[in-house]
């Protein structure tokens, strides 16, 4: 009975019932507990109905995780805020990154673009590193000197399921490895991997972590 209430919520169905399956159950009906933070198998997450990427320089705000690739004090990945490009071009342009969007009308989707004009007109948009069906490094541009990012390290998530954003601090993955347990375990539909090493950070009502280090890219959860 229980595997398969897991199954009908987009849960892990190992017969345990823990935070994914009481989140998903949550998810399905309707219940008012967003921003909800969370750990799902071990590692902090902040689960919402919608999110907010921040361009900023300072701490990180409450119900946030660090963000995007950032450069020189500004982000250099893709950045859409409220419908204006903070950002327009991703982190390796003329290479393309992956960028999880939301359009007007609410719909969540992701696509791999070089510009922010390719997606069209969007309510928000955060680049990063494609994972699960759009997991390839290479062609993210996450090549050479700039393969660093998929070293074992802390790195954060933003993904979506089931009409809720994900935000998930990863503790000590490499990209594979990270890869591996948003597709395995938390079941996610879309994915990608964000910024890590020293500016990966998550701060929520239980999980604060790294929460002073200056941020130049952040995502907030509403």
């Amino acid at each position: 009975m229980i595997k398969a209430i897991q199954r009908s919520v987009g849960a892990l169905d190992n017969g345990w019932i823990g935070n994914q399956t009481l989140s998903d159950i949550a998810a399905k009906l309707g219940a008012d507990c967003w921003p909800l933070n969370v750990e799902l198998y071990g590692q902090p997450c902040i689960i919402a109905r919608d999110i907010e990427p921040v361009n900023m320089s300072g701490p990180l705000p409450k119900n946030a995780i660090s963000g995007s690739f950032s450069w020189q004090g500004q982000p250099c990945s893709i950045l859409v805020r409220g419908g204006r490009v903070v950002r327009g071009m991703s982190c390796h342009y003329p290479r393309p990154e992956s960028v999880l969007y939301k359009i007007p009308g609410g719909a969540v989707r992701i696509a791999r673009v070089s510009s922010a004009a390719a997606l069209g007109g969007v309510v928000w948009a955060v680049g990063g590193m494609g994972l699960l069906g759009g997991y390839d490094p290479e062609l993210d541009g996450f090549t050479g000197v700039y393969s660093d990012v998929l070293r074992k390290t802390n790195h954060t998530v933003l993904g979506y399921k089931g009409g809720l954003l994900y935000g998930v601090y990863c503790r000590s993955m490499t990209a594979q490895q990270v890869n591996a347990f948003v597709r395995d375990k938390l079941k996610l539909e879309y994915a990608v991997m964000l910024d890590g090493g020293h500016v990966a950070a998550i701060h929520g009502a239980c999980n604060r972590i790294n929460t002073q280090t200056r941020q130049f890219y952040a995502v907030r959860f509403l």
